[in-house]
This record gives structure tokens, sequence and C-alpha cells, in this order.
């Protein structure tokens, strides 16, 4: 689902008329991706409607990172790396959870984490480290991760889109509606409003928004 419609951006331009509503849909997808990216979320704020699979090395540890997520429905974990097939653990066998392993947070999403439950039936997520040998001689270990680990999931930030992404959204494709009636021009000047500059490709406010408000992720690992 679109961070925010047609029909509420034009409320914010003082549109009435539903003639440019296709290429407003267009403006507010574009600044949905821009906000996307700008905050390192590439599932979006909005979760899935449906939990979906994915695949990720274990760690040999009691915890598994996983991509943030408002639910999940099921865990497999290979007993060995060399398997082929996943074993589904029970409900009871582990705990979704976010932020620190020593200090998890099972209140709150999304969850960024899946904990062994202390009371379950395993220990740890069956590493998937493969080390061999490669490059010239002497030969040195070369270490790779496997898949041994498939969680299903609803995965994305919240639910629903928090208001302040989608005020954001609002304000990005407003702004862009303008310069589009400026033929893209940098620079606008008004009596009302004096002079205008549009250099930046998400503007300073949105920006403040999004930093203030805890919304970027920083870049660590695989994503």
């Amino acid at each position: 689902m679109a961070y925010a419609t047609a029909v509420e951006l034009r409320a914010r331009i003082d549109k009435t008329s539903a003639a440019d509503d296709a290429t407003l849909t267009a403006l507010i997808a574009a600044a949905e991706r821009n906000i996307n990216r700008a905050c390192n979320r590439p599932d979006g704020f909005e979760a899935d409607a449906t939990a979906s699979a994915r695949i990720y090395a274990g760690t040999g540890r009691p915890y598994l990172y996983i991509d943030e997520c408002v639910s999940v429905t099921l865990v497999e974990v290979k007993d060995s790396a060399a398997d082929d097939d996943y074993e589904a653990w029970a409900a009871a066998d582990w705990i979704a959870c976010s932020g620190d392993p020593q200090a998890p947070d099972f209140n709150s999403t999304p969850y960024d984490m899946v904990m062994v439950d202390p009371t379950g039936d395993y220990s740890v997520f069956t590493s998937g480290k493969y080390t061999s040998k490669g490059g010239f001689r002497p030969l040195t270990d070369v270490s790779r991760g496997a898949p041994t680990c498939r969680i299903t999931a609803r995965w994305g930030f919240a639910a629903s889109v928090p208001y302040d992404i989608k005020e954001a959204a609002l304000m990005q494709s407003s702004r862009w509606y303008k310069r589009f009636q400026s033929a893209m021009s940098d620079v606008l000047a008004s009596s009302e409003l004096g002079t205008l500059l549009y250099r930046q490709s998400l503007d300073p406010d949105i920006r403040r928004l999004l930093i203030d408000g805890r919304y970027v992720k920083p870049t660590v690992g695989r994503r």
C-alpha cells in the first residue's frame, strides 16, 4: 500500500480535480522509494500483508539477526549445514525480539532477531559457516555462510505507515509537483514567498523529520 493517496496530496497542493491523479500517484511512489533508500529500509515502512519465508546463515549461537518484521510465524532450522531439509521448530522453541541479545526487547516491533527459548528443545541456530582453502600457496582459510535457517514473517517496519512517514511522502511529492510546474527549475521566486531553492534530493525538513524521528537505520552487515 502506498504511503499516501492522490486525494491526500491534492488537498496539500490546493487541487480539487482528479485530472492529474495519475501524475500525483507516480510522484508519491517516487517519494516512497526515495524515503526508503534514505532510511536504508529496502522493505519499506509498511509490512507485507502476508508472511513469506527468507533464508539466513545460522550463527551457531542462541540468537539470529533477521530483517525487520512485525510478526514471526515460523522458524525452521537445518540439523546440519550439509542437510537439504529444514526442520520446523515449535512455537515454544523460539522467541521474537529486538535489540541486544543480552538485553532483548520482547515488547516492541519491529523485531530484528529470533532467540532460542531457554525452555525449548534446542540450544543454538545451526551454524552455516563453511571454511575452505583458497588463494595462492600457502593456501589460506576462506569462510563463507551457507543457509541453515528459514524464517517466515511479515517483513517490514510497522503494521501501518507511521504518521511521520506519510507526512514525509506528502511533503516530498508536493515539492516535486511544484518543481514540475516550473519546468524543474532549481530556483523559484514569488512576492509572497520570496526566493525558494530546490537543489536537494530530499527537502531539509524531511531529512530532519526522518533523522529526529530515528527512522534512519545504520548500514550494518548484509543490509
